[in-house]
């Protein structure tokens, strides 16, 4: 009787003491379909946005995202008024390679056996934006502005981004299982190169917003900076 409650304590214990260590397998996903609500809420050039990234290794995956918008589609305060026309088409396509196992909380000693599509990674983007719009143009004497017929203006821009990005899943019924949405939080930078051309030239200020003036026509080539956030779904 003494040794079988010797062992039945033992059990106990040892049942304790390693039932913290819960491993949560999640099925990789092959396809991630994803929508990027910040270049809709955040970006004065919105877009509807949306992209596929596919897995090609254990732990290296490719995406694709395009995007459309209009005038008047951005959430935030437009500073287009004095454009009568407005469209633009966005492109991004990048390769990312994750770096290590995905963990959900080490404190609880909580783990996910899967290196795709969650945890941190690398990633290098390309990325193309083309921009074409019509410009009023007025002529000022001093207190008040007078119309002076209208512009066309068409601006195309391309760059790269080194990025670096955590992809999370969100929790599912119980902390051991996992639902199939997804966030994908990155930063990066990089470059842009842009050209924009006018018709007919005009080189007044453009009063676009705080920044240069990025519908002179001219190129550029400027530093750049990226951060998001998309919402996915594995499939």
């Amino acid at each position: 009787m003494v040794r079988l409650c010797y062992f039945t304590c033992l059990f106990l214990i040892t049942t304790l003491a390693f039932g913290q260590d819960s491993t949560v397998q999640y099925q990789p996903s092959r396809v991630i379909l994803k929508l990027a609500p910040l270049a809709l809420l955040l970006d004065p050039d919105a877009t509807i946005q949306g992209g596929l990234e596919v897995r090609i290794s254990s732990r290296n995956s490719v995406q694709a995202e395009i995007g459309f918008g209009r005038k008047g589609l951005a959430i935030m305060t437009d500073d287009k008024k004095n454009f009568t026309n407005w469209s633009i088409w966005r492109v991004r396509s990048e390769w990312r390679h994750y770096t290590n196992r995905y963990r959900t909380n080490n404190r609880k000693n909580i783990h996910i056996r899967s290196n795709y599509p969650l945890g941190n990674y690398i990633a290098v983007e390309g990325f193309a934006k083309q921009i074409d719009a019509t410009k009023n143009l007025f002529s000022y004497d001093g207190r008040v502005s007078i119309p002076n017929g209208q512009q066309a203006i068409s601006r195309f821009v391309w760059g790269s981004h080194v990025k670096l990005g955590r992809q999370i899943a969100i929790n599912g019924t119980s902390i051991n299982s996992l639902s199939r949405v997804l966030l994908d939080v990155y930063i990066g930078a990089g470059f842009r190169y842009g050209n924009t051309r006018a018709t007919p030239f005009n080189d007044d200020i453009c009063g676009c917003g705080f920044g240069p003036n990025r519908f002179h026509p001219g190129k550029t080539i400027l530093p750049s900076l990226t951060a998001g956030l998309k919402i996915g779904v594995g499939l």
